[in-house]
């Protein structure tokens, strides 16, 4: 298929109307020209769509997409369907681009024929950087396999978002490639498990990295209904694909990273605003603790942090009742 385009940027746009008009300029003011850029309005009651509707009229570049209120999964896929682009890009509403940053992660895809280009994020605060997660571990040993490879990006908390990242649209629209819609958090970790699955050389760009903004109010911090059901699907998922490589190393590594994930799986059903009781907290802590796929997890020793020692331990010792009394002072002294 010939492409007109180079790359098209899809951003799923909720509510977004304090930060959007920075995340589009970051991206109108890109080095490369040849992009598009589809503004998936996804149901918004601010004044998002005011707001799309007029950058849009200003540059043909831009074409908005006006939804019922769906997620942001349903919203990427829209996006996918009617995107013209070579390349495709995922960007949130509320985080920006380096003037470079589409120009770069294109030389390297189209450099080195790669099928996926991943480049670091920086987490930035009140305009100032918090920290870098880079990929410089990865170019100093290009020899690994593509699995081992995601299993530590998974481990840098580089692998499952998708705005990291640079993909082709022939492997997306050849393989049926989507995002899930089931559930508004885990949604990109299944989209980017299927597309690695397809994939048969990744890259990656050192120079350049997506500016992850940390806001007020971010889902991160709240507490979600089905965080264990989402979290023991990517396990299963990930897992499925590991075991086709039969890596000791991506095999622990996965355990580790895990062990930290269900550790804030415990954690969700005791934030403040997690409307359980104490008895269903505690009915949910026993379900989690005797899960077959929970207990795999925590088998290997994990010396990484007091907090992951100390729920590893209850989680081997099916210690219900401790792990309440735990939990419940965590909160009360951390949250």
């Amino acid at each position: 298929m010939k492409y007109n385009i180079l790359v098209t940027v899809i951003i799923p746009i909720y509510n977004a109307e304090k930060y959007l008009s920075r995340c589009i300029e970051s991206i109108l003011n890109q080095s490369l020209t040849s992009f598009e850029v589809i503004l998936i309005n996804d149901g918004s009651t601010d004044n998002s769509a005011e707001i799309c509707n007029a950058y849009a009229a200003k540059d043909k570049r831009l074409r908005v997409l006006h939804l019922d209120n769906h997620g942001p999964g349903y919203a990427r896929n829209i996006g996918l369907q009617n995107a013209k682009g070579k390349y495709i890009q995922f960007t949130d509403s509320d985080d920006t681009l380096p003037v470079n940053f589409l120009e770069a992660m294109l030389y390297r895809i189209e450099d080195e024929n790669a099928d996926l280009v991943v480049c670091g994020i920086k987490n930035v605060k009140n305009n100032n950087t918090i920290n870098e997660l880079t990929v410089k571990e990865e170019l100093d040993d290009p020899k690994k396999m593509y699995i081992e490879l995601f299993v530590n990006l998974l481990e840098k908390g580089l692998a499952y978002s998708p705005c990291n990242k640079l993909y082709r649209n022939d492997i997306i629209k050849s393989n049926n490639i989507s995002f899930g819609t089931e559930f508004n958090i885990g949604e990109d970790a299944i989209f980017n498990l299927s597309y690695i699955k397809q994939s048969k050389r990744i890259s990656f760009e050192e120079s350049v990295f997506y500016e992850y903004h940390q806001n007020d109010g971010s889902l991160i911090h709240s507490y979600f209904q089905k965080k264990f059901e989402i979290q023991t699907l990517l396990y299963e998922n990930l897992k499925k694909l590991v075991n086709e490589v039969s890596n000791t190393n991506s095999i622990e590594s996965m355990y580790l990273y895990y062990q930290y994930e269900f550790a804030f799986v415990f954690i969700n059903y005791y934030l403040p605003d997690c409307p359980m009781s104490s008895l269903d907290r505690k009915k949910m802590v026993s379900k989690i603790i005797q899960n077959e796929l929970v207990q795999e997890v925590y088998e290997i020793p994990n010396r990484r942090s007091n907090l992951q020692k100390i729920i590893r331990i209850l989680v081997r010792f099916k210690s219900v009742t401790i792990m309440d009394v735990f939990l419940r002072t965590f909160r009360r002294r951390y949250l």
